[in-house]
């Protein structure tokens, strides 16, 4: 069985702090590995990292990812030196190239992601900073769904994350990086048996991450055609990416990414759509609530 993170997704990380550390707090009681935090145009991640792992107790929290493009190779080294000695054995940094559209957003200029990735990762191992190093140093894990990105991974790291991709994808990445590096697979869940609520839940989600021509160029290369992005996504598409269903139904999706080679799987919990609640205050504990029902099931 693989160790079972959860993603706070946009609209539970934007909580105010007390609330913040009321999710975290919930999710930790309910027995689950870690958090993971996104670092898109919200809270910076390592900060929250530290936030979050002051106001627990034995929850691990990861960056799911940061990208490269926020900080410097130095300053990522100072947070993960940081944070290692402060929460010894509780952090996990994972690093990413983003993806060219969001770059552009953030007022970056793009490289290709090994080009990238390469000179960063080669800078932080070069980095010394003046005070004791950790004893513990927290591992390092980068977005890596391609083999030149594996190829880094296995030189400068101890884990690759894989992000919304179908389990034969994760299958794939894992032939290439274990037994030596961990695996940790992310994919978002909806907690509903309704074949056709539960996919235009999926859909919603789905469908911003399918305007970006990185996610339609990557689902292309495993077998996906233009027909399978028409109208947000094909039920194909959908029920590929999305687990969906009764909890056993969850768990079944999670043994799979276990079977394909995945050390640790990171749930994203999505249970209604934004649609349903506009005008209003969306509660931001709805998605997570499912998490009540999955926990028995999952852990």
């Amino acid at each position: 069985m693989p160790q079972i993170g959860v993603l706070l997704d946009q609209h539970a990380y934007n909580l105010p702090g007390k609330a913040l550390a009321e999710t975290a707090n919930f999710v930790e009681s309910l027995g689950f590995e870690s958090v993971w935090l996104l670092d898109s145009f919200s809270r910076d991640p390592f900060l929250t990292a530290s936030f979050i792992l002051s106001k627990t107790e034995k929850l691990k929290v990861g960056t799911g990812v940061a990208t490269v493009y926020s900080r410097d190779a130095m300053a990522t080294v100072q947070a993960r030196e940081t944070l290692s000695e402060y929460y010894p054995g509780r952090f996990i940094m994972g690093l990413g190239a983003s993806n060219e559209t969001i770059v552009q957003m953030r007022g970056g200029s793009w490289k290709p992601p090994v080009q990238k990735m390469s000179e960063y990762l080669g800078a932080m191992a070069k980095t010394q900073l003046f005070h004791p190093a950790p004893e513990q140093l927290a591992p390092l894990h980068i977005a890596a769904h391609a083999p030149g990105l594996q190829k880094l991974a296995r030189e400068y790291a101890n884990g690759i994350v894989t992000w919304i991709l179908p389990v034969d994808s994760v299958r794939t990445a894992a032939e290439n990086v274990r037994p030596t590096l961990e695996v940790t697979a992310n994919f978002p869940c909806v907690l509903n048996s309704d074949p056709a609520a539960a996919r235009a839940i999926g859909r919603e989600f789905l469908s911003a991450y399918l305007k970006i021509d990185y996610y339609r160029a990557a689902y292309t290369k495993i077998g996906f055609g233009p027909e399978d992005f028409e109208n947000d996504g094909s039920d194909r598409l959908i029920d590929a990416i999305v687990a969906w269903g009764d909890a056993a139904k969850i768990k079944q999706r999670v043994d799979e990414y276990a079977a394909a080679g995945a050390t640790r799987v990171v749930l994203n919990p999505i249970r209604a759509s934004r649609g349903e609640v506009a005008g209003s205050e969306y509660n931001a504990d709805a998605d997570l609530e499912s998490l009540t029902e999955l926990a028995p099931v999952l852990l």
